[in-house]
């Protein structure tokens, strides 16, 4: 979570949202977990699974990276820092729509 922090703050006031979806926790332990972490990003809560099984999420952590136009155009299981250099470079050209 770390990692999402710091390239929400990197990338604060452009065109690139966070949003965290919790499968299945508890609202208390979520919102526990956001104040204790300092979360800045939008954390929402799947109480149902919903949201996880139309997005076929099968094990997390998951990622998605959806487009401005809410194309699907990347997507990462498991742990990743994604504040690396690497990893704001691409996020820069998928917002800047250069990726293509």
């Amino acid at each position: 979570m770390p990692s999402l922090e710091n390239l929400n703050r990197h990338f604060k006031g452009k065109d690139f949202v966070i949003i965290a979806i919790d499968l299945q926790e508890e609202r208390d332990t979520v919102m526990k977990f956001v104040r204790e972490h300092g979360l800045s990003y939008y954390n929402l809560i799947d109480e149902t699974g919903n949201v996880g099984a139309e997005y076929g999420v099968r094990s997390t952590p998951v990622k998605f990276i959806i487009d401005a136009d809410g194309n699907l155009v990347g997507a990462s299981l498991g742990y990743k820092e994604w504040d690396s250099d690497q990893m704001k470079t691409l996020i820069q050209l998928l917002i800047s729509g250069k990726a293509s």
